[in-house]
């Protein structure tokens, strides 16, 4: 990495020689301008690292070079630390709103300035990794989705007394390798970056070319983002599911990657899709966002019960409460009950004697890619 270049301006000579070698033996490359039309011409011309600016310059102040600067849109992002005499709080205020980064007050001693100049740098620095990063990140996503890079794998989902498939839950996987190994990381840096509309589509999409007509013999379970369905696009985009099968063989199944923002509008969305003729499912009941009154809201055909309660449910008398209050809701207002992560004998043994109407997890069915596996199980599977 080169010197920093910096640009000092100041109209006081002596102090301009006496600074810009202090500067340049902590190897800095320094140029000087002794008026701010001599700075501007500079800076657009050369456009340094980080300007040094004195507020009181002969014909033009230097309030009035950071403003010029700050609003010409190649300049704008420069640094600019301003020099001044004059200390008064009043004066570093008006320095500050009009567009500098930082105030140094006049006399000061260079260890102090050096301090100044390298915090700029650092947090530059940070921003500039950041946005690297961010760069970096956006060009994968768009690369996934313009490729369908997306594996979609699929986790049964049965009816726990009579062992017969309910549906499938689809889970969306990269390749081993890829920048995103953590589909978790995968979506939640789409909806920070804007895109997660267009993964989530892909997704969904490559799900249903894997299934084609199967889904004809059980239902189809999609994650969504709640942000998701808020989006006027996904209303329109609600037809391209009937493109693959019929729109009661697929439900969306609301996640907590991001939290409603307008809960009276989501509802009324929900709607349009339940009279289409979607079934609407809610995830991780019985914690984060999944509260009671929230159901009672949404009116779900199926609620997913999180894990956290069925781990050890045959010997946790808490959850085994907090269970029984679930499955007796569901079964009131005649909502599906599944539970998710069922991994040992004991505990398949405990949902059954409690209520629980479908589940899924390893002790089940493994998530599988395996099309053949699917309609092995669609008919019939002894656990």
């Amino acid at each position: 990495m080169g010197k920093k270049h910096i640009l000092l301006v100041d109209d006081d000579v002596n102090f301009v020689n006496i600074l810009r070698l202090n500067l340049q033996s902590h190897d800095y490359d320094v140029d000087v301008a002794y008026t701010g039309e001599e700075a501007l011409e500079i800076v657009f011309r050369q456009k340094p690292d980080l300007i040094l600016l004195d507020v009181v310059l002969c014909s033009m102040s230097g309030y009035e070079v950071c403003q010029r600067l700050r609003e010409n849109e190649s300049t704008q992002d420069i640094p600019i630390i301003m020099i001044t005499a004059k200390g008064s709080t009043q004066e570093k205020i008006e320095g500050l709103y009009i567009g500098a980064d930082d105030y140094i007050i006049k006399p000061f001693e260079t260890a102090e300035l050096i301090a100044h100049i390298e915090a700029i740098f650092r947090r530059l620095e940070i921003y500039e990794k950041k946005q690297e990063n961010k760069a970096v990140a956006f060009r994968e996503l768009q690369n996934i989705i313009q490729n369908r890079l997306i594996i979609p794998h699929f986790q049964p989902i049965f009816y726990l007394d009579s062992r017969k498939l309910l549906g499938v839950e689809v889970l969306s996987h990269l390749p081993p390798g890829s920048y995103f190994e953590n589909p978790e990381v995968l979506f939640d840096t789409a909806f920070h970056l804007g895109i997660l509309f267009d993964l989530e589509i892909v997704c969904h999409k490559e799900a249903l070319l894997k299934l084609g007509d199967r889904t004809k013999d059980f239902l189809v379970f999609f994650n969504l983002s709640p942000y998701l369905i808020e989006e006027e696009k996904y209303r329109d985009f609600s037809s391209f599911y009937n493109f693959y099968t019929a729109s009661d063989r697929v439900t969306l199944e609301l996640t907590e990657r991001t939290a409603i923002r307008d809960f009276d509008t989501f509802l009324e969305l929900l709607k349009f899709f339940k009279k289409k003729g979607f079934k609407i499912s809610i995830d991780d009941v019985g914690s984060a966002y999944a509260s009671l009154d929230t159901i009672v809201e949404i009116k779900p055909d199926f609620i997913k019960i999180d894990i956290k309660i069925i781990r050890d449910i045959n010997i946790d008398m808490v959850r085994q409460n907090l269970l029984k209050a679930i499955v007796m809701f569901c079964k009131d207002t005649g909502i599906v009950s599944i539970a998710e992560g069922i991994e040992t004998p004991e505990e398949l043994n405990a949902l059954l004697d409690f209520g629980v109407d479908a589940g899924q997890g390893y002790y089940l069915a493994r998530p599988t890619t395996d099309i053949e596996m699917i309609d092995r199980i669609s008919k019939g599977l002894n656990i």
